[in-house]
């Protein structure tokens, strides 16, 4: 059975920020011990309100940086790692001189195939050091 530790540390991994913080309030106010098993917590009882400032707060530091995919052309999308799907629409406005046809945020464990090597948006990210930035491109 997945114990609180192993949960929190997937969390950390994949961004879950909600879930994380949760666990970090649990922690936090005697709730949950890191070798609980999770099966046993009851979340019902958390108080929402204070993990909701925490997560807002950012506690525990995570990269709030998303992808989205935004239609630039009839068969043309680009990927754009920025803040907000405002952000990331005004980034190609003025980047690419394009007004977006749509806006979609995926998640950042997609993988996708990228010359001979799979790799997924969350690992492209770690490339970048400033954003909004261009993930790539993907014709139809």
């Amino acid at each position: 059975m997945t114990t609180v530790k192993e949960l929190f540390e997937t969390c950390i991994e994949y961004e879950y920020t909600g879930l994380a913080h949760c666990l970090l309030y649990m922690l936090r106010e005697g709730r949950a011990k890191p070798d609980d098993r999770v099966d046993q917590l009851d979340f019902e009882s958390v108080d929402k309100e204070k993990i909701d400032q925490m997560e807002r707060k950012n506690l525990l530091g995570f990269n709030l940086i998303k992808v989205f995919s935004l239609k630039i052309d009839k068969d043309l999308f680009v990927f754009v790692f920025a803040k907000s799907k405002e952000e990331a629409i005004e980034f190609v406005r003025k980047r690419l001189r394009k007004k977006p046809l749509n806006c979609h945020e995926y998640w950042l464990g997609h993988e996708l195939q990228r010359g001979n090597e799979v790799i997924s948006f969350r690992d492209m990210r770690k490339e970048h050091t400033s954003f909004p930035a261009i993930a790539g491109f993907f014709k139809r």
